[in-house]
Parts: C-alpha cells; structure tokens; sequence
C-alpha cells in the first residue's frame, strides 16, 4: 500500500527523527513517498521573484549533511521508501496550505510532539499550525532527544537521536 506522507521540517538532521521513527514502526508491506515540508516567505523584490527558482530556495537551506542523513534513511529503508522529496511551501493562508495537501495528495502529517525548531526567522515560518488545522490526519511522534551528543549537526546524529518515546 503507497502512502504520501508529509512531515515539516528546518532542515536539521534532528527533525529527521520522526521520519526515522515513522519508517522504523510501520508495516512492513507499507510504500511511502515523503514529503518533507519547510515554510518561507517570499521575497518583495520583484527581480528576485523574476528569477525566482524553488530548487535555488531548498538549497540555501539545505546542508550536505542534512541530504547525507536522507541518504542513509533512503538506504536504511528502501524496502519502504518510494521517494523524499524537499519542498518549500510559500503560501499565507490556511486554505492556500489545503490546496498543496490536496494537489500533493498527502494522506497523512507527522508531528514531533517536543522539538525546539530552528528557524531562519526572516525567511522561514512554522508550519505546524496550517498542519494541525487542516483536514489531514495529524500523528503525534514522540522521542527522547538527547541535546548533549558530541554529533549534533552531524550525519551520525540520525543514529543516535530519537529513541521513540511511547505515549
């Protein structure tokens, strides 16, 4: 069974937790194509909205290691991942956050119950209130974070972070 999830992120590899853990407690016969979701507000600059570039936006948030720890989820859970995918949603309104779950066709969003989000405060916002007030199926993840790991920020954070906190 193919299922479209969608998980809000910063971008660090911590956030990567709750997908670690989706993927770890799932049935096994379960496909996921994931989508992992990040809030920015658009420039006013009419020449950078001239050449505005999605991929361009992703990347100036995206760090090598955080696309590292995808990389090794991918391959850790291959038999379950169909396709992470990173987007950026720019929208102001709730109803413009519910025409991107339907055109996306999300069936499910994924939630850390207790995570400190690090965000560009100039460029990014918080998408876990569109989140909760939309339609989709919202899951709590719980973990227990450990913040003193001499790899914070580091590809092998993913290994240790994130022992799943059953509530």
């Amino acid at each position: 069974m193919k299922k479209t999830i969608l998980l809000p992120t910063d971008f660090s590899i911590e956030s990567l937790t709750v997908l670690k853990t989706v993927l770890s407690e799932s049935a096994t016969e379960e496909k996921f194509d994931i989508i992992l979701l990040h809030g920015v507000h658009l420039t006013d600059s009419i020449t950078d909205l001239l050449f505005y570039s999605k991929k361009k936006i992703i990347n100036q948030f995206v760090s090598e290691e955080f696309n590292e720890a995808c990389s090794v989820i991918q391959n850790k859970y291959a038999s379950k991942i169909n396709s992470i995918r990173k987007d950026i949603f720019t929208g102001f309104t709730q109803s413009a956050f519910n025409n991107y779950a339907e055109a996306t066709r999300i069936d499910e969003a994924y939630l850390p119950e207790q995570h400190q989000w690090h965000f560009d405060k100039r460029k990014s916002f918080d998408l876990v209130p569109f989140i909760k007030k939309s339609k989709l199926s919202v899951q709590q993840i719980g973990w227990n974070s450990n913040h003193n790991i001499p790899e914070k920020g580091k590809v092998a954070e993913i290994f240790f972070n994130g022992v799943p906190s059953h509530s």
